[in-house]
């Protein structure tokens, strides 16, 4: 889980730095609960900051795409655990909470890790992408806000090195 839980949190880095998000989205609560716990890692991206690339202009296409899509994201929450006795607790936690206000997309589990992600949709946009993952003593919950097209995002996610989000490219939208 390290290995792919790393370079998502190194490429957003290097793309964004932290700033608040509005309440509201999934894993608020729990950002809440462990916010002084040293054993968390917290990263928050806002609206602005996601704002802030269509203000950049490339003749790159590829690059062009890249940008178009961050202008769609409104935010970005990461909470990160390494070291979590009780990871699995946390995991099987949110997973029940998430259920219940979002809709499952995908499941990915395997005998070392489980993932699992959810969406939630207005007016046929998917408006919350959210991603949970828990191996061993590790735990994470994600959640991207915005206009969130999977396929873009998939695309996104290679050229930007970002594992755990290829599994899109089987997708239809």
């Amino acid at each position: 889980m390290k290995l792919m839980i790393k370079p998502i949190i190194i490429a957003l880095a290097l793309c964004f730095t932290s700033a608040g998000i509005a309440q509201n989205n999934a894993i608020d609560k729990y950002y809440s609960d462990y916010a002084d716990d040293e054993r968390f890692t917290k990263v928050s991206i806002s609206s602005k900051m996601f704002s802030l690339f269509t203000n950049f202009s490339t003749e790159d296409a590829n690059e062009q795409q890249v940008i178009e899509t961050i202008g769609k994201l409104k935010g970005l929450k990461i909470l990160i655990g390494d070291g979590i006795i009780d990871s699995k607790q946390i995991y099987k936690a949110v997973n029940s909470t998430a259920a219940v206000s979002y809709e499952e997309l995908m499941t990915v589990e395997n005998a070392e890790q489980e993932m699992i992600f959810y969406i939630s949709e207005s007016g046929g946009t998917i408006t919350e992408l959210v991603m949970l993952m828990y191996e061993g003593e590790s735990i994470m919950i994600l959640s991207l806000t915005g206009d969130i097209d999977l396929q873009e995002l998939s695309n996104l996610s290679d050229k930007m090195d970002i594992q755990g989000f290829e599994e899109f490219k089987n997708l239809k939208k």
